[in-house]
């Protein structure tokens, strides 16, 4: 039977067994070739050979509606040729009109299309056929909430998770409804009972962080941020997080995580924006330039970095390109060290920061008064002391775990708690 528990060895040891002898009806080999096919694509690495016998059932019987609809399915997941898949999708409806999941699966297929008017009409239809069909409501709820119809959606989620409460990803997709909204905690709310159900999805927990962030709360949002790339590295993860960070005034640690995102993804737009936003506020107007053009190229559409770059130029005509450079060993006001002579990325980075700029200061400063202090010998343990909080901060910045301002707060502290 197609939709068996049986483990995939035994159906597909079961089916092989009608499919092989030639003398059985053509019509029964292609149901056995259907169902060792969703047994295929069960198992890891299955879903060639189970396209393949697809094909072979639907050569052996072109009428089997479910053929057609697995196929579809298949095509679908793969995300490849969405257009052959609503093709075989449509096939299989015109074959069987009554089969709500080939609504339901086609109605997916638009909605990846953005043909949302479609596939809410195929929702609606699968609906229909089959009321308590708890994927048709949520999936009707996503078209919805892509349309921009953010109550629909949420009565569309309300359902679905009536019929079924233990959906993380319709609690998720609500959240983000109620985040449109403007509703934050219920935002927060339903992204932690998807959590609560599934907890290891990292797109979970960076989905509340975006609920945080835009509540301002920037230190919860970064915490999720954190646990969604310990599971999962990912550029979009990155660049949320480096968002929080800018929004904190942490530019040091925004601009690493933008800079780790690009590296990860060269291609991916909303970084280039945002770190443009970011090298502005550091007076970095050439390189925000830059970037609001990689932005737009990557992105023409985008309204945010056309309107960014419009300023940037008029910034420059008025301003030069040229960024100010106040953070420097000698004004007093920046880091221990020449700006302009920094050549590694954590003294760069220090030199962007004004708050990392002060502690660096900071640091040599109490690290001097204590080293006069010394007497020989704790002299030499302090200097050895000093040389190996550098050399682990130069080799360890840029790690996902390492924080650099609480590298730097800790030795500082700890120079202070010497001195006095």
């Amino acid at each position: 039977m197609l939709g068996s528990k049986a483990a995939p060895a035994e159906l597909i040891a079961a089916c092989s067994a009608i499919i092989d002898k030639t003398v059985n009806p053509a019509s029964d080999r292609s149901v056995a070739l259907v169902v060792r096919a969703e047994a295929n694509a069960r198992t890891l690495g299955g879903q060639s050979q189970a396209l393949r016998d697809l094909d072979r059932a639907i050569a052996l019987d072109g009428r089997n509606a479910k053929a057609w609809r697995l196929r579809g399915d298949l095509l679908r997941e793969a995300g490849g040729d969405l257009s052959r898949a609503a093709a075989d999708l449509t096939r299989a409806i015109e074959l069987d009109p009554q089969d709500a999941e080939a609504y339901e699966s086609r109605g997916v297929v638009y909605t990846n299309q953005r043909r949302l008017d479609r596939a809410l009409a195929d929702y609606d239809q699968a609906i229909k056929l089959k009321p308590d069909d708890a994927q048709a409501w949520s999936d009707r709820g996503v078209a919805y909430y892509l349309g921009g119809d953010n109550e629909k959606a949420i009565r569309n989620f309300d359902e679905a998770l009536r019929l079924d409460p233990n959906r993380p990803r319709t609690y998720t997709n609500r959240g983000a409804a109620w985040k449109k909204l403007g509703q934050n905690d219920k935002s927060v709310a339903d992204k932690t009972a998807a959590i609560r159900l599934d907890p290891k999805v990292p797109e979970y927990y960076d989905n509340r962080g975006l609920a945080y962030a835009a509540m301002g709360e920037y230190d919860k949002a970064i915490a999720d941020y954190d646990e969604a790339i310990r599971r999962e590295r990912r550029a979009n993860f990155l660049t949320n997080r480096g968002d929080s960070y800018q929004f904190k005034g942490e530019l040091g640690a925004a601009l690493s995580d933008y800079d780790a995102a690009l590296e990860l993804d060269p291609n991916f737009a909303k970084t280039y924006n945002n770190r443009a936003v970011l090298y502005k506020k550091m007076g970095e107007r050439k390189k925000a330039l830059a970037d609001y053009e990689t932005a737009l190229k990557l992105d023409p559409g985008n309204e945010n970095a056309a309107n960014g770059r419009r300023a940037m130029i008029a910034e420059i005509a008025k301003f030069g390109a040229e960024p100010l450079r106040p953070l420097n060993a000698a004004s007093g006001n920046g880091p221990s060290f020449d700006c302009a002579t920094a050549k590694r990325e954590v003294e760069k980075v220090i030199c962007a920061d004004p708050q990392l700029g002060v502690l660096d200061r900071r640091i040599a400063e109490a690290y001097e008064r204590v080293l006069k202090l010394a007497n020989k010998r704790s002299a030499g343990e302090l200097r050895r002391t000093q040389r190996d909080f550098l050399a682990t901060r130069n080799a360890s910045f840029g790690r996902p775990d390492y924080d650099l301002k609480k590298i730097m707060q800790q030795r500082l502290q700890k120079l202070n708690a010497m001195e006095s």
